[in-house]
């Protein structure tokens, strides 16, 4: 294990953050930070120590997570950001599109937009991670290319932390995570940093250059997938039904309800849910809006089923926020 990541993990650890042995809430409280998934754990898992610190910048975040016991992590798909996760106890198998990718200490995994992501993370698995926005990545990468047009690099998964270019990041990492808790109020700029770590990626990791992040999927992604996704985007969607929203698209639902499946493992009215519930988390989040307000803005005339609903994703009641770091 490299001592810049080691170094790292330990000041991220005393960064105020999240504790919880509840399944429920741990995905309550990434939902929102990340985005909406399913946590599955094992039936011989023992209870959960999720933990989970961050320091948060333009167009970045650095985070330390932890879950305890073996368990999945259903994502679904990375739309709006690139992960560098790297363990340092335990390690990680994912199903990324149409493959198979792992990690273990000593290896790190770079995780771009457009693929199905399900991680199995193996028992006593700690990661740090880094989490990069997608158009300031493909921003980056524009200038980095000269091409007149915004595309989306989709790296090489597997990284090795004893290539140079590993090293290289693990070293950048833990610069950043210095540099931002020792500054104590007067945080040097992590840009440059930053940056960094995007430059020794475009020039030392393999990477293809695509239109849409759609375009590393499993196969071409009809449109329509494409473009349901893109419809919830707009909060004023959230009102719709799955029906609607389908014939908006011109396709009937169950073609809508094929290629979700297919290519996102969801079904369009598990994604609505979990768009509607995302936007209510965060409404409820910043305050000012009463529940039923909330509930009519995501597209729920009834608070009480808005309520059993968020309950049944977030794992808590919608009273109940903003949860306690």
């Amino acid at each position: 294990m490299l001592p810049d990541l080691i170094d790292a993990s330990r000041r991220l650890s005393g960064v105020p953050g999240l504790s919880s042995g509840s399944a429920p809430e741990a995905v309550a409280a990434l939902s929102t930070r990340y985005r909406p998934h399913r946590l599955l754990l094992s039936g011989q898992a023992n209870g959960l120590d999720f933990r989970h610190h961050a320091i948060h910048c333009e167009g970045a975040s650095l985070n330390l997570l932890r879950y305890g016991p073996e368990l999945v992590v259903d994502a679904g798909s990375f739309d709006t950001f690139y992960m560098l996760e790297f363990p340092l106890s335990g390690g990680v198998d994912i199903r990324y599109g149409d493959r198979q990718v792992s990690s273990r200490i000593g290896t790190g995994l770079i995780l771009s937009p457009g693929a199905y992501v399900r991680s199995t993370w193996r028992d006593d698995t700690t990661q740090i991670m880094l989490r990069l926005e997608r158009s300031f990545v493909e921003h980056a990468w524009q200038r980095h290319t000269g091409e007149a047009t915004r595309r989306t690099p989709v790296f090489d998964a597997e990284l090795d932390l004893g290539s140079a270019a590993g090293r290289r990041i693990a070293r950048l990492i833990g610069l950043m995570v210095a540099e931002q808790i020792e500054a104590d109020g007067a945080a040097l700029s992590p840009m440059p940093l930053v940056h960094a770590v995007l430059d020794t990626l475009f020039r030392h990791v393999p990477a293809v250059s695509v239109a849409t992040v759609e375009a590393a999927g499993a196969g071409p992604v009809p449109v329509h997938v494409r473009n349901f996704r893109r419809l919830l985007d707009d909060p004023k969607m959230l009102l719709e039904t799955v029906a609607q929203l389908a014939a908006r698209l011109d396709v009937s639902p169950r073609t809508l309800t094929t290629g979700m499946r297919r290519f996102t493992g969801f079904s369009p009215h598990d994604y609505l849910t979990m768009r509607r519930m995302e936007h209510a988390r965060k409404l409820l989040d910043a305050g000012g809006m009463s529940i039923a307000a909330v509930a009519q803005t995501v597209g729920y005339a009834h608070a009480g089923r808005f309520a059993a609903a968020f309950r049944a994703h977030c794992g808590v009641n919608p009273s109940r926020l903003p949860l306690d770091a």
